[in-house]
This record gives structure tokens, C-alpha cells and sequence, in this order.
């Protein structure tokens, strides 16, 4: 039982070190509001992010932002 258990143990930790060398290796992850308080169309804000930041855009509501939704970039810095 006890080897059962330090085999699982063990492989968790290689699964845990995975994870966080990808993180790594993909680098930190940024976040931009582009173009604040316009109506957001997915297809514009999909193509403003991936022009000027090479990132993926989507469209979101912003309790703090008036308007309609906005476009959000996800982008690796």
C-alpha cells in the first residue's frame, strides 16, 4: 500500500512540474481593453487584437466601463 501510495505521490509531482514549466515556457499572459466604451464586434475586436498584439479578443461587459460590451485582448507579453 505504502509504495502504491508514494508511486502516486510521485507521479503527481511530475504532473505538477509539467504544468508549471509550461507556464514558463509560454511566458506571462496580459490583459487590454481596446477601444473602451464602442460597441464591441467580435469579428473587429478579433482582428484589432491579433494586429496590434498577436493575441485573441473577445467581447465582455465591464460593470466599471459605461456602454455597451467591450473588447478584450488576451495577449503574452
Amino acid at each position: 500500500m505504502a509504495k502504491l501510495l508514494c508511486s502516486c505521490f510521485l507521479v503527481l509531482m511530475l504532473v505538477f512540474s509539467a504544468f508549471l514549466m509550461v507556464e514558463r515556457v509560454e511566458g506571462k499572459r496580459c490583459r487590454l481593453t481596446i477601444d473602451k466604451g464602442n460597441p464591441c464586434y467580435l469579428s473587429d475586436c478579433r482582428l484589432s487584437c491579433y494586429s496590434g498584439y498577436n493575441g485573441v479578443g473577445k467581447c465582455f461587459d465591464d460593470p466599471k466601463v459605461p456602454g455597451p460590451s467591450n473588447c478584450d485582448c488576451l495577449y503574452n507579453c
